[in-house]
């Protein structure tokens, strides 16, 4: 009887420790670079430009967007999928006069859209947004879907008069990471 009490104990350790491994070393998937697919994405408004650019010290490659665009990424949206992006302006409009940039993201099947994240960045009124601002989104309720994934930027933000002055907006080093 003990024998088998011994047995079962180290039957159930070896299970315990192989589901652990898994859980932590299971293959993730690699991100989707959605820089890659730049020439590929459908872009509405202009200009648009891919750049690098230093905000603070940090260093990014990215999207330089008008203040009234839109991008288009056609995705396959992967198991624990996340949306990282860092939202920024150009240096040159900071320290000039305008009510900062509305970024949205938000996601289409094709027959709807919904809204995912936004944020109204205004480094010239706010001098803490003097660098790029991290976002993750959490785009698992999508998993296995195609989906477009949509970057927005507006010139003002709802209900604010329309105001483009010094409106330089990016969007840094957007990629889909799994978690």
């Amino acid at each position: 009887m003990k024998g088998n009490r011994a047995v079962f104990t180290a039957i159930v350790i070896l299970v315990v420790i192989i589901a652990g491994w898994w859980l932590f070393h299971r293959d993730r998937g690699h991100p989707i670079d959605l820089l890659t697919q730049y020439d590929q994405a459908q872009k509405d408004g202009k200009p648009f430009a891919l750049e690098e650019v230093t905000l603070g010290s940090e260093r990014k490659r990215a999207i330089s967007a008008p203040p009234n665009g839109r991008l288009h990424f056609h995705v396959r949206v992967p198991n624990d999928g996340w949306l990282k992006v860092a939202l920024g302006l150009k240096p040159e409009a900071w320290e000039k006069e305008g009510n900062g940039v509305y970024f949205y993201v938000g996601v289409s099947d094709g027959r709807a859209y919904e809204d995912l994240f936004t944020q109204t960045v205004n480094p010239f009124k706010n001098p803490s947004e003097r660098r790029w601002i991290p976002v993750m989104v959490d785009l698992s309720a999508y998993a296995g879907q195609d989906m477009e994934i949509l970057f927005n930027t507006r010139e003002s933000a709802p209900g604010q008069g329309p105001d483009a002055r010094n409106d330089l907006p990016l969007w840094g080093a957007p990629e889909i990471v799994m978690r």
